[in-house]
């Protein structure tokens, strides 16, 4: 059974597996993940049927993702894109908030890297250098959290690497850099951009009044031909580097 939204946009039960696929694990076993990956993908949390649900972050063609909402679910995405083996760049105007990214991204058997070693699994820099491409053409994920400015960065241009843009609310002037997006992970909204975002993507109203009333665990997972709504997970030692699920930062 599908929700089907205006103008071409479908709101499947079931994730796009293109996009996100999902894989069967216990549900009671999610809390003792830290942080909770798995090779199908990076694990957001779990859908309302309390299935797990894993997103597709690094894909062989250039990928783009923005994130809605506050700098927990940023930083908790790109620490489980660590986990599954993908390195980071953080381009930031405020590193210390991704220190604690950073120090968990260090391999143990190597120990702390400089910040400005490109062979980090983790940098947080404040701007980009001029090539970004991983050695052997491994994953990278190019993280820019600068806020929500009316200049988004160019698009991934490199085969398995994805940009993603941490943007804390929607206004006008982003609202075409968050349209471009292949994943939109959403927090809940204010209400004037909750109905921003049902304009912009062409919600039904159910689906706008779900981005306006949603927990602060909750998010909602939209692509093309994609709608779902998640609740956040995490686990224990997840919870000591991040503190507990929350909307806020």
């Amino acid at each position: 059974m599908t929700t089907s939204g205006a103008a071409g946009r479908v709101a499947p039960t079931r994730a796009d597996p293109a996009l996100a696929p999902t894989f069967s694990v216990p549900p009671g076993i999610l809390d003792g993940l830290g942080p909770p990956v798995r090779p199908a993908g990076v694990l957001l949390g779990a859908d309302p049927d309390g299935e797990p649900v894993a997103v597709t972050l690094v894909r062989p063609a250039p990928t783009r993702v923005v994130v809605l909402g506050g700098l927990y679910l940023a930083r908790q995405v790109t620490l489980r894109a660590v986990g599954t083996g993908t390195r980071v760049v953080v381009v930031t105007g405020r590193p210390p908030v991704w220190d604690a990214v950073r120090r968990a991204g260090d391999a143990p058997d190597t120990g702390p890297h400089d910040p400005d070693d490109p062979a980090a699994r983790v940098r947080v820099i404040g701007e980009p250098p001029a090539d970004l491409a991983v050695p052997g053409g491994g994953s990278l994920l190019v993280v820019y959290d600068r806020g929500a400015t009316a200049r988004g960065p160019a698009p991934s241009r490199r085969p398995r690497q994805t940009t993603l843009v941490v943007l804390p609310s929607l206004v006008p002037a982003v609202s075409d850099l968050a349209d471009d997006a292949d994943l939109v992970l959403i927090q809940r909204l204010p209400p004037h951009e909750a109905e921003l975002a049902g304009r912009l993507w062409r919600l039904t109203p159910a689906m706008t009044e779900t981005l306006r009333t949603l927990p602060d665990r909750g998010i909602v997972v939209l692509g093309r031909n994609l709608w779902r709504r998640v609740d956040l997970v995490t686990g224990p030692r997840e919870t000591a580097i991040l503190g507990p699920v929350r909307r806020g930062d």
